[in-house]
């Protein structure tokens, strides 16, 4: 069997060197958690506000709900897309087993998460555009107070 040595050869080696999930996570367990609720912040404080059509205001609130609860959610609908993924497996998840963990402020942020995932039900039933945003205002306040409670 021939032995390569080029910039491939490098690449794989160190691939296969490091270990799956990066030092900075094993430094704070809550990292992934955060990620997911910045990028859940970002749809229903910045793009659910935008606009007045009502379908692009839910399409948003749909998004945060899929990074509330991940892939395996029973309010999960893949044809909106999933701007979470590869950041966890939903923050509502992932907090929980962080709260298991007794992480400083998981229980906490779980619940401030709990009542943005109430509201997001709400939004994506509302009937006008102007109440979707109201929800969705709502939604990233509690969202960004679940931010300030981890580690």
């Amino acid at each position: 069997m021939k032995m390569y040595r080029g910039p491939l050869a490098v690449l794989v080696a160190v691939a296969l060197a490091v270990p799956i999930g990066s030092s900075a996570q094993a430094q704070d367990p809550a990292a992934g958690v955060k990620t997911q609720l910045r990028t859940a912040i970002f749809h229903t404080s910045e793009l659910a506000q935008r606009g007045n059509v009502i379908a692009m205001a839910q399409l948003h609130v749909q998004h945060a709900m899929n990074c509330f609860e991940g892939a395996a959610g029973p309010n999960f609908r893949q044809p909106a897309g999933n701007p979470c993924q590869g950041q966890g497996t939903g923050i509502i998840p992932d907090l929980r087993r962080l709260a298991g963990q007794n992480v400083r402020g998981a229980q906490q942020a779980l619940a401030e998460v709990t009542d943005a995932h109430a509201l997001a039900l709400g939004a994506l039933s509302g009937m006008t555009v102007q109440e979707v945003q109201f929800y969705a205002a709502q939604i990233a306040e509690r969202l960004n107070r679940a931010v300030a409670m981890l580690p």
